[in-house]
């Protein structure tokens, strides 16, 4: 019986030259040889160097890969690829997140995915997505190498290497079946996007919700070569049991190895019984709306025609703005108007006890009486910086995107990030037109 191991080494603090160290052991430990073009994608999904500042991949982290990478011989080029939350340039969240310098590491080329030429895979074992549009870059590549951050999300429970693969997939594609179906959605594209060897920065673990989560140290880099074995390890530190992260059973009914946890051999200086120790009961605060400490009042149905919650849809995206707000302006939550929010088919009667009820996404409805103005935000799902503005003025809270030090870099952002995607479709367009 094959065996996968995962190899937790103890780091204490973002220390360069320690993860360095550990890094080269775990490459050497697992045999890999990075060489030719090397694909690296880190976890990104947003950066504000105010409130934004703990949802991704610490640079130390990701300069400690980049280097190693650089430094062998047999690697020809470094690509950095990303792509964070939509509607959002991911080269601004790169500025954020404080990566520009390592720009100067000497074979890197920084790689934004929303922008680049698509090359169309065929899946085999997806359910959702048959044919999948990657990055140029990443479908050239000779090795992929995986850096996501460890962090509770408030709906999959856990995002690390599988999750990671949403940021390989544009717009479009990443919006589509991002509703109750995106757990399976998660084990489609892990097919496409199955590394070499990664690499998590479990240094400082994320709670909470998964764009701006709260710190908690538990001092420890992950590696190994199967993604399946790295979450199920992962999930286990922040106390969960492998069997409840949905897109990990799916992907293990698929065949993604290991299947079951017996396969997994845990080793390194530091024990999963010492990490979960250090994670305690892990804040999943935002998990449920209905139980954040605030004065607004949740209505939760079921998607349409469905037996459960729309957990990754609508219901994910109030969490995260949820959030958001409070990351923004502490303590905000609880001084919000008591407005209704209703999401999916409620079965039961709402009042809006004198103020509007708002109706988040387009299957928002009340299969029951509903007194009080209704204020509706469209979309399926409804995408969060859409969300943010009219909930900040129904809610009574400041908008982030208000912020001076958020607007002024944001349109050059924008507008270089349209250029370039722009130029790319055209060079496409020429080169298929000259193949004739």
């Amino acid at each position: 019986m094959e065996r996968y191991e995962v190899l937790l080494r103890e780091v204490i603090g973002y220390d360069y030259k320690k993860i360095r160290e550990v890094i080269q052991e775990g490459m050497k430990h697992f045999g890999v040889k990075p060489k030719g073009r090397v694909f690296v994608k880190p976890n990104v999904i947003f950066a504000h160097k105010r409130y934004g500042t703990t949802g991704y991949t610490n640079p130390v982290v990701l300069r400690a890969v980049l280097e190693e990478l650089s430094e062998r011989k047999e690697v020809e080029r470094i690509t950095l690829g990303e792509h964070c939350a939509v509607t959002v340039p991911t080269r601004y969240a790169f500025s954020e997140a404080g990566y520009n310098s390592l720009k100067k590491i000497p074979k890197v080329r920084f790689r934004f995915v929303e922008e680049e030429p698509k090359i169309f895979i065929d899946l085999k074992k997806a359910a959702i997505h048959k044919r999948l549009p990657i990055a140029k870059s990443m479908f050239e590549a000779d090795f992929k190498l995986w850096v996501p951050k460890l962090k509770h999300h408030a709906s999959t429970k856990i995002t690390c290497s599988l999750k990671l693969n949403l940021g390989i997939l544009d717009s479009s594609t990443r919006l589509m079946a991002h509703d109750f179906r995106l757990e399976e959605k998660i084990a489609d594209i892990y097919e496409a996007g199955y590394p070499d060897f990664i690499v998590v920065d479990a240094i400082g673990i994320g709670e909470q919700a998964e764009l701006v989560p709260t710190l908690k140290r538990i001092d420890c880099i992950m590696m190994g070569t199967s993604g399946v074995a790295i979450d199920s390890v992962g999930a286990r530190i922040l106390g969960f049991q492998s069997s409840e992260i949905e897109h990990l059973r799916i992907a293990r009914e698929r065949g993604w190895q290991p299947v079951s946890d017996d396969r997994i051999g845990i080793i390194g200086d530091v024990s999963l019984e010492k990490l979960k120790e250090r994670v305690g009961v892990l804040d999943r605060t935002y998990h449920d709306p209905r139980q954040v400490d605030t004065t607004l009042r949740f209505y939760l149905g079921n998607y349409p025609e469905g037996n459960r919650l729309c957990e990754t849809g609508c219901n994910n995206m109030i969490k995260t703005a949820l959030a958001i707000f409070n990351a923004y302006d502490p303590g905000c939550l609880k001084t919000a108007k008591p407005l209704a929010v209703v999401i999916g088919e409620y079965q039961g009667d709402v009042d809006g006890q004198g103020h509007r009820v708002v109706l988040v996404g387009d299957c928002a409805r009340v299969k029951g009486k509903l007194t009080g103005k209704t204020y509706r935000v469209s979309g399926c799902p409804v995408l969060v910086p859409l969300f943010i503005t009219p909930a900040a003025y129904l809610f009574g809270l400041k908008n982030p995107y208000n912020d001076p030090g958020a607007l002024l870099p944001f349109p050059y952002f924008m507008g270089v990030s349209y250029l370039v995607k722009g130029a790319n479709w055209f060079r496409t367009q020429w080169y298929k037109l000259a193949r004739g």
